[in-house]
């Protein structure tokens, strides 16, 4: 699967992204996660001092992340 990178800005200070996860982004999430496989559906705030990251989906096809991406209007 290629890699890809979407992201719409929800507002000044939220940008929901879809994408792979770092294990920095990881980290700034606060979660543990077994399997960091696939495509992650994650808000991302500017404002906090750390980037807070908060993880809300997993994608495992790259059909997922396409249908996902026009649903949410990504670019």
């Amino acid at each position: 699967m290629s890699e890809f990178y979407f992201s719409v800005n929800l507002d000044n200070d939220r940008m929901l992204c879809l994408a792979p996860l770092s294990d920095r982004r990881i980290a700034m999430s606060g979660q543990e996660l077994d399997d960091t496989s696939g495509y992650f559906l994650f808000e991302q705030r500017h404002s906090d001092e750390f980037g807070g990251v908060k993880i809300l989906a997993r994608v495992l096809s790259e059909d997922g992340v396409m249908q996902l991406r026009e649903m949410l209007s990504m670019a």
